[in-house]
């Protein structure tokens, strides 16, 4: 582990999934270096903002990190995803979502799921609706297991559509990277 590193973030780019109750996940390229070493990694920060889900009278959306509450209508969690895992999403998307976007089914359903440490990705498809569902993984400050919360989920149905657009922002980020 190191005591000193650096992040650099292009907030000139930024893709943009947004959920139909305003809930968003973006994603942007972010360059893991440390200082005096030879040391550089590539890959997406992605920032999930959802609202809690409510259990009982107790409103939470599996979370026990109360440092995550940006305000009382969301929950914001941050990961990191590497160079190796962005490859294997765009792959995912290409492979399982794109051809499916407009699939049916009678009486069936099929789910496409892509996992890395950080992202449960799913697409769902039951009968004539799809779902995009992500659960996403806190790690703690340090990535390291240690005072991070638990998973968060986004979902959204109303905007599959723009899963094309998203898949290109995310081969032009890969492309860009070292």
């Amino acid at each position: 582990m190191y005591d000193e590193f650096n992040f650099t973030r292009d907030w000139n780019k930024i893709a943009q999934f947004k959920s139909g109750i305003g809930e968003t996940v973006d994603l942007f390229p972010i360059i893991f270096s440390v200082p005096g070493k030879k040391i550089e990694l590539t890959g997406l920060q992605l920032d999930a903002e959802v609202k809690p889900q409510i259990s009982g009278t107790i409103v939470y959306r599996n979370s026990s990190s109360v440092i995550n509450l940006n305000n009382k209508d969301f929950i914001k969690r941050t990961v990191f995803i590497d160079k190796v895992d962005v490859s294997r999403m765009i792959s995912y998307i290409e492979r399982d979502i794109i051809p499916n976007l407009k699939t049916t089914f009678k009486k069936k359903s099929k789910e496409y799921v892509f996992k890395s440490n950080e992202l449960f990705f799913s697409f769902l498809i039951n009968e004539k609706t799809a779902r995009i569902t992500m659960h996403i993984v806190d790690f703690g400050p340090l990535g390291d297991g240690f005072g991070g919360g638990e998973q968060i989920e986004f979902w959204t149905e109303s905007k599959i559509d723009d899963i094309p657009g998203l898949l290109e922002t995310l081969k032009g980020f890969y492309n860009s990277m070292k």
